[in-house]
């Protein structure tokens, strides 16, 4: 049974989208300083690495990270490999089967090993983002900080939300072939919050 882990390491190099904070681990207690045990402290975005979306990021009122449903997070997902430049398109959508879980695969997946936020990454049309929605998607995931380019963030991401998707941004696909397997995706469980980090896994289906 062969495991891939699609999760960004987080740290100060961890790529981060163009307004997020940085990411900081404090080390409140160290043995080597004399204390008796080690202990640290977090601060970061909820939007730090890989990470889910929830649909009140966007949708006033929308559903919080911690109330959606845990089966949206286990089961057959479809990698999907597009070659796009800039935008995956409607077109990109079409050749899928409906489905309940899709990560696309795109050229962002190198640009996710920089530590540097690059702007000119690969991101969802509209348009495609209600394609995906008529086709019965529940999760989608981009191998990029965000679903949308930062000027389009929210009609892209309210294409999606409105619907109660939740988005899986951030996953590194660069090792991973095309085809389906069962995604493994739990998000901290963050009382109220618009999204929160997750160790997201891919496992063969046929082993």
């Amino acid at each position: 049974m062969q495991y891939y882990d699609i999760s960004l390491k987080l740290g100060p190099a961890t790529a981060r989208w163009v307004t997020g904070a940085p990411f900081e681990l404090v080390d409140r207690r160290r043995m080597e300083r004399g204390d008796h045990n080690n202990s640290s402290s977090v601060n970061m975005s909820v939007h730090s690495g890989t990470h889910m979306d929830a649909p009140f990021h966007f949708v006033a009122g929308g559903a919080s990270i911690d109330e959606l449903p845990l089966e949206l997070f286990i089961g057959p997902a479809l990698v999907h490999e597009v070659d796009a430049q800039r935008y995956i398109t409607a077109e990109h959508v079409a050749q899928l089967p409906p489905g309940e879980r899709v990560l696309f695969k795109t050229s962002n997946s190198e640009l996710l090993r920089r530590a540097v936020y690059d702007p000119d990454f690969v991101a969802f049309s509209v348009e495609a983002a209600d394609a995906l929605v008529a086709k019965g998607y529940r999760l989608v995931g981009l191998d990029y900080l965000s679903v949308a380019h930062a000027d389009e963030q929210v009609p892209v991401h309210r294409a999606f939300l409105d619907h109660g998707l939740a988005l899986l941004e951030g996953v590194d696909l660069t090792d991973i072939r095309p085809g389906t397997y069962e995604l493994i995706c739990f998000p901290v469980c963050i009382a109220g919050a618009d999204g929160a980090p997750c160790r997201a896994v891919l496992r063969d289906l046929e082993s």
